[in-house]
Formats: C-alpha cells, sequence, structure tokens
C-alpha cells in the first residue's frame, strides 16, 4: 500500500500534461499573447490570420463555383501566417542593418525584393501611395473637424453681438455708465 505522500496515491496525483478532450472542436485554443503569436511547446513563433478573414479572401479571389474545404482553408492559414513571418523576419534584418528598431513599409518593400517576389512590388508600391493618401485626407479631416469644434466653442462662449457692439469695437462711444442692455444680455 502507497503512503499517502507518495505520488501513487490518488490524492496527491498531478498531471502535467493537460486531458486532450474526446471532440476536436471542443479543443481550446491554444495560449496566445498580445501580439497575436501563439506559443508552442517548441518555442517557435507562430502567426495564422483569423480563419474568417483567410475564407473572405479566399471567396473573393477565386470562381464563385469554387468550393474550399475546411483543411484547406486552415492550410491556407498556416501558409499565410508563415509568409508574414518569413516577410517580417527579412524586413526586420533591413531595419537592423540600417541601425533601426522599427520596420517600415521600405523595410517591406525591399525585403519584398529580396526574397524574389519582384512582381509584387508594383501592386504593393501603389497600394502604399494610395495608402498614404488616404491617410494625410483622414488627418486633414481630423484637423479641420477639430478646428471647427474650438471655433463653434468660442462662437458659442462669446457673447452675441448686435449692431451697437460692432460700432463699439470699431471705435465707437461706449457708455460704460449704462448696464441696462447687459442686464438684458444675462437674462
Amino acid at each position: 500500500m502507497s503512503s499517502p505522500n507518495s505520488p501513487e496515491s490518488p490524492q496527491h496525483t498531478t498531471t502535467t500534461t493537460p486531458t486532450t478532450p474526446k471532440s476536436p472542436a471542443a479543443a481550446p485554443p491554444p495560449p496566445t499573447t498580445t501580439t497575436g503569436t501563439t506559443s508552442s511547446s517548441n518555442n517557435s513563433i507562430e502567426f495564422e490570420p483569423p480563419l474568417a478573414c483567410v475564407r473572405r479572401l479566399l471567396k473573393s479571389s477565386l470562381p464563385s463555383t469554387t468550393n474550399v474545404g475546411k483543411d484547406a482553408s486552415s492550410a491556407f492559414a498556416r501558409a499565410c501566417g508563415i509568409f508574414v513571418i518569413y516577410i517580417t523576419t527579412c524586413a526586420n534584418d533591413f531595419a537592423r542593418e540600417n541601425k533601426r528598431q522599427t520596420i517600415t513599409a521600405n523595410d517591406v518593400l525591399a525585403a519584398v525584393k529580396e526574397l524574389d517576389f519582384d512582381e509584387f512590388t508594383p501592386e504593393l508600391t501603389k497600394f502604399l501611395e494610395r495608402h498614404r493618401a488616404d491617410e494625410k485626407t483622414k488627418k486633414e479631416a481630423k484637423k479641420a473637424a477639430e478646428g471647427n469644434k474650438k471655433n463653434a466653442k468660442k462662437q458659442k462662449n462669446a457673447p452675441p453681438k448686435d449692431d451697437n457692439d460692432m460700432m463699439d469695437d470699431d471705435g465707437g462711444d461706449m457708455d460704460e455708465g449704462d448696464d441696462s442692455e447687459e442686464e438684458d444680455l444675462d437674462e
């Protein structure tokens, strides 16, 4: 008979491996960090875009008569993740060569060329130009909206001007002893 403190005791058994569920659909997702990388037992960095996004891409780029199975969608997601890591690693090398820690769009374009994906360069360059123009437009619109908001707030807080006030601003005589007009505004 085993002692209560022995590892064979049923009340003190601890397992280091998680139990696997009988249904693969009920399997919990692997732990994920905030950056979207998934940790695994071999400590390699993994990334897979969401399956819904991959399916949407496949649906929009393939003929409508083409069906894609679940396994194929998962394989595409895995391939997308591997491609992203591949490009990212090469772009990171370009950034480090230039003594920077931040990967820029130009680093990504250089990585695409380095990895012999030159046929993507013109389309990526056009996309980048459109994206930068869109961001500039959004920034200008936001700035204009903030300016309009400030002006509206100033106009709201400023007392309303009537014809008599305009004359006073232009250097006309204002009777400082007459408080009746100011009392009317406060009411």
